[in-house]
C-alpha cells in the first residue's frame, strides 16, 4: 500500500483524505463541485496559506479519474463536473492574465502626472 502524501500541511490533509471526501462529494450530492473550498469544508477544515490549493486542484482531478475508472460514481456526473471545474480555471486563468497585464502595462509612478 502507498504512503499517503500530505497535501496541505497547515490543515494536515493527505491525498488519500481528498481522495474519500471527493468520492462522498460525488456520491452524495451531484450538485456540488468538489472544489478545493467544498472539500476542505467536508474534511471540516479551513485553508490557511492557499499555497496547497494547485496540488490540491490536481489532486482532486487524479481522485475525479479513479472515481470514473473504477465507477464507483455516475460517470456522467463526473463528467459534468470535471466540465465545470474546467471552465471555472479557465475563467481564473484569464482573470489572472488581464491582472498581469493591466500590471505590466502601468506606468512606473515617476512617469504619472502630479
Amino acid at each position: 500500500m502507498e504512503p499517503n502524501v500530505i497535501i496541505c500541511s497547515c490543515a494536515v490533509i493527505s491525498d488519500r483524505d481528498i481522495e474519500i471526501a471527493v468520492s462522498e462529494i460525488m456520491s452524495a450530492s451531484p450538485g456540488l463541485l468538489p472544489t478545493p473550498g467544498v472539500v476542505f469544508r467536508h474534511l471540516n477544515k479551513k485553508m490557511n496559506c492557499c499555497r496547497c490549493a494547485p496540488v490540491a486542484v490536481a489532486t482532486i482531478y487524479a481522485a475525479m479519474d479513479r472515481l470514473a475508472q473504477s465507477t464507483r460514481v455516475c460517470p456522467f456526473a463526473l463528467a459534468e463536473a470535471r466540465a465545470k471545474l474546467i471552465r471555472i480555471e479557465e475563467r481564473r486563468e484569464r482573470r489572472e492574465r488581464r491582472l498581469n497585464d493591466a500590471y505590466a502595462n502601468r506606468k512606473p509612478s515617476s512617469m504619472r502626472a502630479a
